[in-house]
């Protein structure tokens, strides 16, 4: 992999997770057009590709350098772009057998809505991972984002969840998880 001059390098793998988005996207508005950052993670950074497409269409270009397993190198340009150059595949329709229903009638869903979080220049990963930690046999997580959290699906599959997810008008993601029974 070549690094050029006018890539600044950022390295996250170290760093906490709640101070990582904002220190990429501090660099990102003091980066001038024409340069890049290029980005070291310990994982598929694709929710940070979510949030530049929501807040910075048209002005980024995504390219990755190297795609894990356990590193992974993106270059993030500034310019003017017709196309981001990455595009996340899309999963097909109904690819989930339907979830089996089982009536709880005492138990609420737990709700997290990701979005105030993200807002912040955060990362919900910690909270998701408390609130998977905190549920009661049977209870649903819900979660609401901005973007569909592909990556989640197998992260939460691997610990015995199915998950069904619905769009909802104003494009925000609404997205139930529940363990198998």
């Amino acid at each position: 992999m070549i690094t050029t001059l006018s890539d600044h390098l950022i390295d996250v793998r170290p760093m906490p997770p709640r101070e990582r988005h904002p220190k990429i996207f501090r660099t990102w508005e003091e980066l001038p057009p024409g340069e890049s950052i290029l980005l070291v993670n310990d994982h598929d950074p694709v929710p940070l590709y979510y949030q530049f497409a929501a807040e910075h269409a048209g002005t980024f270009h995504w390219e990755y350098l190297e795609q894990g397993p356990d590193v992974f190198r993106v270059r993030i340009s500034k310019g003017d772009f017709a196309e981001s150059g990455f595009v996340p595949t899309a999963r097909p329709k109904h690819s989930c057998p339907p979830l089996k229903s089982v009536p709880i009638e005492l138990v609420q869903p737990l709700v997290l809505d990701t979005r105030p979080i993200f807002a912040r220049g955060e990362t919900p990963c910690k909270a998701i991972d408390d609130a998977v930690s905190s549920l009661i046999p049977g209870q649903l997580l819900v979660l609401v984002v901005d973007f569909e959290p592909v990556p989640l699906y197998a992260k939460l599959g691997n610990q015995g969840f199915s998950h069904t997810a619905k769009q909802l008008n104003d494009g925000a993601w609404r997205v139930e998880f529940q363990r198998k029974l």
